[in-house]
């Protein structure tokens, strides 16, 4: 499971699983991991003192027409780059303004390199350093004209985080952008190549930990082809209950 360097080991340790002596099966573990790990959600209280904790975001926020902005022929191998205010306007001119109240997830193609090339690959290190992580992330700008200009709940991404490797490892712009404004982040985004640029409704559903600051959330989407940049329509419930894509299982 994906875990940023210098976060707590998941572990994962079986105390039942088999029959016991009066004549029952029983299988109960323990758990023990850092809040941020694999695929999870921040908190606005993740950088911003008094804001919302995990157990007092509004459950509506959690879901929302889903936009897919694909940038990964602009990004190519740059393991440093950072989405600007421009790819995203970019997106919209081939799609339409990003709606309000929508789920915005940012497809590097960094998700897919996990799968094929494993961690290293994922990370550009084996190492616990965090000033050798590198992968793509938002420009402070980006993330800036976000929240000035469009209304957006969340936004994901199928990195470790929003705030590109180098950037993260300094300051969190990106996060110190987005958490204050109740935008939340959703990091560690699998399976975005499985999900059309509009045309879905997004589910991010995380563990409710009290006066947590994120948890390991699972991700979902309904893709009924009747959610656009025009905004969220009555759902068909048939056609979404038999078109229902997983999208994260927690990196494992």
């Amino acid at each position: 499971m994906n875990i940023y360097p210098m976060h707590a080991d998941y572990r994962f340790t079986i105390v039942y699983r088999g029959q016991q002596d009066a004549g029952y099966y029983l299988e109960s573990n323990n758990l023990f991991m850092a809040e941020h790990t694999g695929t999870h959600l921040d908190a606005p209280a993740h950088f911003t003192p008094g804001a919302w904790r995990l157990d007092e975001i509004p459950l509506g926020h959690m879901t929302g027409p889903g936009v897919v902005v694909d940038v990964r022929d602009k990004i190519g191998n740059n393991s440093d780059y950072a989405i600007t205010q421009q790819d995203l306007q970019d997106w919209e001119r081939q799609y339409g303004r990003i709606p309000d109240d929508s789920i915005l997830l940012l497809r590097t193609g960094w998700g897919e390199w996990y799968w094929d090339q494993g961690p290293k690959a994922y990370l550009s290190t084996e190492s616990q350093d965090i000033n050798l992580v590198h992968f793509p992330g938002l420009h402070p700008e980006g993330a800036q004209w976000l929240v000035d200009n469009r209304k957006v709940k969340m936004v994901g991404i199928d990195t470790m985080g929003p705030d590109s490797g180098e950037e993260s490892a300094k300051d969190g712009w990106v996060h110190r952008t987005l958490l204050p404004n109740n935008v939340l982040i959703l990091e560690n985004v699998a399976h975005l190549d499985k999900m059309p640029p509009t045309g879905s409704t997004v589910y991010a559903m995380p563990i409710k930990i009290g006066q947590g600051s994120g948890a390991p959330a699972r991700v979902f989407a309904i893709v009924d082809g009747r959610t656009s940049t025009a905004g969220l329509s009555t759902p068909n419930w048939a056609a979404m209950l038999s078109t229902v894509f997983l999208l994260i299982l927690a990196f494992m």
